[in-house]
């Protein structure tokens, strides 16, 4: 602390100095050009007025706003950072040694000693019970002890029930959960090989996102329309949401109204009615077939 004092006084007498050097040249320079003595003794007064309040302006803006900036970018190199925290470690320690050392006072003289006896003479009274009081303690110390333990038994079982219970019920979610990954990875694998050839990579992918969406939720998700080859007709469409539908075990109108907003250019001439009651045809000609063996 007293370092930090003599850096500041150091400081300040240089900075305050090069003003009244400033100062003084300014006076001279002022006499030099033929003012009175009077005036330039108004010019050095002004002029270490003016530096002194720019200084500490110019120390006030430093310390308020391009302190905390510098510090900040500073803060970014691991070596400044060790070195502040090597800094502060020597604070914190000095200030807790301060804080924890707190003597206890030491009473000393005839009272202490007038304390301990007294407490001796009370333990000594203590410690002389008589038979029969300890007889009756030993006799019913058994009755006492049935309870407790009982009950230590009975929660020792329910809380063995209950951990057993949270282990089948999550071995169940995560058996559930995996089944369902599965799923929709089954069918995410039948859709890119199934229109790869007939989808750009985009909107392939886009349409595999579509199908996750509709997997996982229960309201449609938002989508855009996808423009398929024209090797495909709409009872190709039809078949594919027959498929996928069926693998997720979706509503076959749930299906048909996904497969409308998806592939609307190719299915523009079908109804929602339509496609559902078209799905699962096999009268005509198509491409992709009904497969009932994705999952």
């Amino acid at each position: 602390m007293e370092q930090k004092k003599i850096e500041h006084i150091t400081l300040h007498l240089i900075v305050f100095g090069t003003i009244a050097i400033i100062g003084v040249l300014a006076r001279q320079t002022f006499l030099h050009y033929g003012w009175d003595e009077f005036s330039s003794n108004l010019i050095f007064v002004v002029c270490s007025i003016v530096m002194g309040a720019i200084y500490l302006n110019l120390q006030m803006v430093f310390s308020r706003l391009l302190s905390p900036t510098i510090e900040k970018c500073f803060m970014r190199f691991e070596c400044y950072r060790n070195k502040a925290a090597v800094i502060e470690t020597p604070i914190v320690h000095s200030e807790l040694a301060q804080s924890t050392i707190n003597p206890e006072p030491i009473i000393s003289g005839p009272e202490s000693e007038i304390e301990i006896e007294t407490t001796s003479d009370t333990t000594e009274e203590v410690s002389t019970p008589s038979l029969p009081e300890s007889n009756e303690d030993v006799a019913e110390h058994p009755k006492e002890e049935a309870t407790p333990s009982t009950i230590s038994n009975t929660s020792i079982e329910e809380s063995s029930q209950t951990s057993e219970y949270e282990i089948f019920r999550a071995n169940a979610m995560a058996e559930k959960e995996r089944a369902s990954q599965q799923k929709l990875d089954k069918v995410l694998t039948y859709t890119k090989q199934t229109l790869a050839l007939y989808l750009s990579e985009t909107d392939l992918n886009r349409l595999c996102g579509y199908i996750i969406e509709y997997y996982l939720s229960d309201s449609l998700p938002k989508v855009e329309l996808i423009k398929v080859d024209a090797q495909l007709k709409s009872i190709d469409i039809m078949h594919f949401g027959w498929n996928i539908g069926k693998a997720f075990g979706k509503p076959r109108l749930q299906t048909a109204t996904f497969i409308k907003k998806v592939f609307a250019h190719t299915l523009r001439d079908s109804e929602i009615s339509t496609i559902e009651r078209k799905m699962s045809h096999t009268e005509s000609e198509c491409v992709i077939k009904l497969d009932k063996k994705i999952v």
